[in-house]
């Protein structure tokens, strides 16, 4: 009895300790790009973004790629990214002790390649 007590009382005190995290999709499209933005919030103050640039205009794509991500709580940005097979990797980001992004917020891109620049729109995909 004292085992089945002490189960229950461990399973209210591990219920507690749940990890407070939130998934966001942001994707969007323009004439030449598909962008996929992920980003996992936890504890509302630390977060790790990812994602993807992907040519999906006429013709070969190019080599080098320069973008900027801006959110409510920042940007970045960055120049000479290569593409492997019309693919750009944004890295892993992380902070924590940050302001971070919201799921209903828009997210502006912006893809400049071989002179010319785009500018998309994302959205969470919920």
């Amino acid at each position: 009895m004292k085992k089945c007590i002490s189960l229950i009382i461990l399973l209210f005190i591990l219920s507690g300790c749940g990890n407070d995290s939130d998934r966001y999709n942001f994707s969007g499209s323009s004439e030449n790009w598909d962008v996929f933005y992920v980003v996992n919030v936890s504890n509302g103050n630390a977060q790790e973004k990812t994602g993807t640039i992907k040519f999906t205009g006429e013709g070969e794509g190019p080599e080098i790629i320069d973008y900027k991500i801006e959110t409510n709580s920042g940007g970045s940005e960055a120049t000479g990214i290569t593409l492997d097979d019309k693919v750009a990797n944004l890295g892993n980001n992380m902070c924590e002790g940050c302001a971070v992004v919201q799921g209903d917020e828009e997210i502006e891109v912006e893809v400049t390649w071989n002179g010319q620049t785009e500018k998309l729109t994302l959205i969470n995909k919920k």
